[in-house]
């Protein structure tokens, strides 16, 4: 943990870090260069795929040694400020084949600094595994990288990068003949490059640089769009005389957030998608800040909106009971969280803010989300960064129906609203086939995730036995049961070997209560039966009479087959949306 380090993250385009008059150096210790063509690939869409500034992350910089030999220490983000350095390099080369003038502005202002003797020194000096290469191939405008042969795998990469973004760049100019308009369009790509916003952070010894960026790095919490909405809202909104509320409500969201394992970085972007817009989290600080006029209000919205987060990650019945529909809706709510799918909690969070609001019950909705997320996602795996932005979509429409339309109208819009919804959902579901044979994949792990999930999905056939269909799910109340047992006795005559592929798939798993599963034994099946048969779930009746006309039979062929059954049920009345 970090302790007594004084320091402030302030937000800054690259223009006041990199291209600043100061000059940073790589320490030897630092890990070589590791970027990838993914990494510059994804770099080079973000920088072109928006005039927007985009956030870069944060730079860790160690300034001990500033005032003797001149040079800041990178202790966090070499990997970007070397790529920066690159991409630079390219449109200074590329410029340099018809207006050398500008090529060499380039070159003396984003890749050396002059010094006050009028010499240029490169601005950025590489660990010494590298320096000798950069310097030649990529800070030095005379050489041409790609005629040079690599020796190892760092100047691999640089040259790889380099040739992916000149070909990139190429690309992009390859249908302007007008050297002007070129020269414009790399004009533009600069100015691009020196409005990217990172975080900086400067600390002036090497303990409390590495123990930060140990620490951020090692809890996932990289400084973010969460600690630059913590700095900009805390300026917007000073402290009083006797108490800072502010920084009180602060500390509840964080607390709220905190509490359900996840980060606050996520919970701020679905806020902002299930509220205003969506948009990339690289971009979500600069839009925040030039959106929102009113910061307390979006404070106390922030506020609000965690506390209904935590509930949908961690609440139980008794969290719901005071919201209206709440116990109707908690049963779909827990199944979601089950299932580890996150992507409609931006949905699931503008429905519960406006519950009041609505006019109308949404269990409807929220039940068919938890049917088309389990088909989707648990078992179709398919891929689900287009259904975020389909629940952003609805989400900011129903923000916009209960605060902008007449209060008559609410009701009906919002139905309509989540028919449009469940409509275009149902088209995403993969066919029947697909369906089943992925079902045939779901097997026990000795994860509790995984238990919780098959707890959820055994619950959810007794439902369908029961008359009434009030089956509910209490995963402290119930174990999952090997019929098969996962170390059989030696009368199976099985080895744990032989059963591997087939012993923990779902049509070898039943639900006994918590007592029942003590008592049952490892023993074959016919002395397992009489205490499997003690049980009041039905669908552990329902096996041990399928047993019992089998003759008592019970291998990989049984459990197969009742795997494949399950499928079938699943598919056409347990999971289905056709009354939807």
């Amino acid at each position: 943990m970090v302790t007594n380090i004084s320091f402030e993250a302030h937000d800054e385009p690259i223009s006041e870090i990199l291209f600043a008059n100061r000059k940073f150096e790589i320490p030897r210790y630092q890990r070589p260069y590791a970027w990838t063509i993914d990494h510059v690939t994804e770099f080079w869409e973000d920088l072109s795929g928006s005039d927007e500034p985009y956030f870069l992350g944060s730079f860790i910089f160690n300034t001990e040694h500033e005032s003797i030999d001149g040079y800041v220490d990178i202790i966090d983000g070499q990997q970007r400020l070397l790529t920066i350095t690159i991409l630079v390099a390219v449109l200074r080369d590329y410029a340099s084949k018809f207006n050398k003038e500008w090529s060499d502005l380039v070159q003396r202002q984003d890749i050396a600094i002059e010094d006050r003797s009028g010499d240029l020194l490169f601005r950025i000096e590489p660990s010494e595994t590298l320096r000798a290469y950069f310097r030649k191939y990529i800070q030095d405008s005379k050489n041409d990288i790609t005629q040079s042969m690599p020796s190892t795998l760092e100047e691999r990469r640089v040259k790889e990068n380099y040739e992916y973004l000149l070909t990139q760049l190429a690309s992009d100019l390859g249908n302007i003949k007008n050297p002007e308009a070129k020269l414009t369009y790399l004009k533009n790509l600069r100015d691009k490059v020196s409005r990217l916003i990172a975080i900086q952070v400067e600390i002036t010894n090497e303990e409390d640089a590495y123990e930060i960026f140990e620490t951020t790095n090692a809890r996932g919490l990289d400084l973010s769009v969460a600690d630059l909405l913590k700095n900009l809202i805390f300026k917007q909104i000073p402290a009083g005389e006797e108490r800072d509320f502010a920084k009180e409500e602060w500390l509840d969201i964080n607390q709220n957030i905190e509490s359900t394992k996840t980060d606050l970085r996520r919970f701020i972007r679905y806020f902002w998608r299930s509220k205003y817009s969506f948009v990339p989290e690289k971009r979500l600080f600069r839009v925040i800040k030039t959106t929102i006029k009113d910061w307390q209000q979006l404070l106390d919205n922030l506020w609000t909106d965690s506390d209904m987060y935590n509930k949908l990650l961690q609440g139980d019945e008794n969290d719901f009971s005071g919201i209206e529909y709440g116990a109707k809706l908690f049963p779909s709510i827990q199944a979601i969280r089950v299932m580890g799918v996150s992507q409609c909690y931006v949905l699931l969070l503008a429905i519960l803010r406006n519950i009041k609001e609505l006019k109308t019950n949404p269990t409807r909705v929220i039940k068919f989300i938890e049917l088309f997320t389990f088909q989707y996602s648990v078992i179709g795996k398919q891929p689900t960064n287009r259904i975020e932005r389909i629940y952003s979509r609805y989400a900011i429409e129903l923000e916009r129906i209960v605060t902008t339309e007449p209060e008559k109208r609410i009701s009906g819009m919002v139905q309509s609203l989540f028919s449009s919804l469940i409509r275009e959902l149902k088209e995403l579901l993969p066919p029947k086939q697909v369906f089943c044979e992925s079902f045939l994949e779901l097997a026990y792990r000795n994860s509790e995730e995984r238990r919780k999930l098959i707890v959820y999905i055994l619950s959810q056939f007794e439902s369908s036995l029961q008359q009434y269909n009030e089956f509910a799910i209490n995963f402290a109340a119930v174990n999952i049961e090997h019929i098969l047992p996962q170390s059989p006795s030696k009368e199976w005559n099985l080895t744990k070997t032989e059963i591997k592929s087939y012993v923990n798939l779902l049509g070898n798993l039943t639900l006994l209560s918590i007592k029942l599963n003590s008592i049952a034994q490892n023993g074959v099946i016919q002395k397992k039966l009489p205490d499997l048969a003690k049980s009041e779930i039905k669908i552990t009746q329902a096996i041990v009479k399928s047993i019992q006309e089998n003759e008592n039979k019970w291998g990989r062929e049984e459990i197969i087959k009742r795997h494949k059954e399950m499928a079938e049920i699943a598919y056409a009345s347990i999971w289905s949306v056709d009354g939807f």
